[in-house]
């Protein structure tokens, strides 16, 4: 763990960026779900920036060209690049920790 954790998310860099953490992976035939804790958007911005800690490894033998998607409160959202298009598992493959933007308003990651 690093420092304290507050559920469901703690910021580091003193109150900048707060970073939320993988509860769970698992793999679809469609997408491979990353599942963050429940309510862990609550009291962030409508937007901006967060860190999300890939705890899990996503299983080997995982196909490379399967979406990533996450998961709270059993609403899912499909995190795309910048241009638009799905990030893959070849793209997201070991655990560690991503920058990722979010918003609310416009429902992307």
């Amino acid at each position: 763990m690093f420092g304290s954790t507050t559920y469901p998310f703690n910021f580091c860099n003193r109150n900048g960026i707060p970073m939320l953490e993988t509860n769970q992976v698992t793999v679809t035939a469609d997408n491979v779900v990353l599942t963050l804790p429940n309510r862990a958007f609550r009291f962030l911005n409508d937007k901006g920036l967060v860190l999300i800690r890939l705890n899990q490894s996503i299983p080997t033998g995982t196909t490379d060209t399967l979406p990533i998607v996450f998961s709270s409160n059993d609403f899912t959202q499909p995190l795309t690049n910048v241009g638009g298009e799905a990030v893959t598992v070849a793209q997201f493959l070991e655990p560690g920790v991503y920058l990722v933007y979010y918003s609310k308003e416009a429902n992307l990651m």
